[in-house]
């Protein structure tokens, strides 16, 4: 697996005079970019014209991470090589189905399952539901599959977001990336980093990411009685008290609060919030965002040596929180790379990662950092 990166910013681009091999070598580009720059027919055509035989994969961000910096409004490409892994790559709108399970379901039948080693998904993130898109995968390619990705976005307006295959950039896409064969060597890890805050309670009223009542009460007046001067500040202080949905395991599910309607007292999450979970509040810690997004980088660079990529899905929620010091937190990435391993990814509305509950799966996460250590092995020649 050879990869490089090329980037558009300043109105000018970077790299294309270092790429590793000739352009046209590169068989797949993953191009993250701020939304408007995405849509933008010449930013394509740009990509397009240097990397010829590449298939295109885009995604609108609330910001690009490249190297150890965290950059914006910006476009950022990884050119790909892959040269024992073949890969196939799907996409539908959800404008095609019923609900966003169905969407997922059809996606994952799209891939041939044999010899499936690791699917990458960027989704749509705004009027795709990922946690029933993500269900609806699940249901046809299993629990134990290593999936990871995220959902696009659109800065800090979360108005409308753009994923593309090729040419087709749209709102509602989602793509997944279905890589094969025992020569790719996969690790994810996701990391949070917020503290627990009063005691545990149970949604005991919710429409899948509408939460209505927790034990009880209305859940907006309930959660207005721990945010005390933040209350002023709603719906944008929200970003720093998420809701943790606890699991049988130590690792919880974060849900970030979208929106919140004074009229019924309920609140819009990122993620499903189904009834008879039991949750608890949370609160940011600004240390420990940070030295989380470097145990993420740690255990995954220490599972695979030396990656080829090192891809960071980082929700916007982090980015907002940490403000000034959000290049700390790239900056604790990158400390445990060497060699020629390339750290790239964006800011999104929500993270999709498999992490170590008992049976491995995926889940769509909030307020996380999901980092993905790729790196393809050379196979050594049988002497039979």
């Amino acid at each position: 697996m050879i990869t490089d990166q090329v980037v558009f910013r300043g109105n000018q681009w970077e790299g294309f005079d270092n790429l590793k091999l000739q352009a046209s070598e590169y068989q797949l580009l993953l191009v993250f970019a701020q939304k408007s720059l995405l849509a933008d027919p010449a930013i394509f055509k740009k990509l397009k014209e240097h990397f010829n035989a590449a298939q295109i994969v885009s995604a609108s961000t609330a910001g690009e991470i490249i190297g150890d910096e965290s950059i914006e409004d910006a476009v950022l490409a990884i050119a790909i090589k892959m040269e024992q892994t073949p890969f196939k790559i799907v996409h539908q709108n959800i404008e095609q189905h019923a609900n966003s399970y169905d969407l997922g379901l059809s996606l994952a039948k799209a891939l041939k399952k044999d010899g499936l080693s690791y699917v990458m998904i960027l989704s749509d993130g705004h009027i795709v539901n990922g946690s029933d898109l993500l269900d609806g995968i699940k249901s046809h390619l299993g629990e134990q599959l290593p999936m990871s990705g995220g959902m696009a976005g659109d800065g800090n307006l979360f108005s409308s977001t753009l994923v593309g295959f090729g040419e087709d950039i749209k709102n509602g896409h989602v793509v997944l990336i279905g890589f094969y064969g025992d020569a790719l060597h996969v690790c994810i890890d996701v990391q949070r980093g917020f503290n627990y805050f009063g005691p545990e309670r149970v949604v005991t009223k919710s429409n899948k990411n509408i939460l209505y009542d927790i034990d009880g009460t209305k859940a907006l007046d309930l959660y207005k009685k721990y945010l005390g001067e933040y209350v002023d500040e709603l719906p944008g202080s929200a970003l720093l008290f998420p809701v943790a949905i606890l699991n049988d395991n130590d690792e919880p599910l974060v849900r970030t609060i979208l929106s919140i309607n004074e009229e019924d007292g309920s609140m819009v999450f990122a993620g499903n919030m189904p009834e008879g979970v039991t949750i608890r509040f949370m609160r940011s810690n600004l240390d420990q965002l940070i030295n989380r997004a470097e145990e993420a980088s740690k255990r995954v660079t220490d599972c695979v040596d030396d990656p080829d990529l090192l891809l960071v899905m980082n929700c916007v929620g982090r980015k907002i929180i940490l403000g000034q010091r959000r290049g700390e937190e790239i900056e604790a990435l990158s400390k445990s790379l060497k060699g020629n391993t390339i750290l790239a990814g964006f800011y999104t509305y929500g993270e999709f990662s498999s992490w170590e509950k008992p049976e491995k799966t995926c889940d769509l996460h909030n307020q996380t950092v999901v980092v993905t250590a790729i790196k393809e092995y050379k196979r050594v020649p049988s002497t039979d």
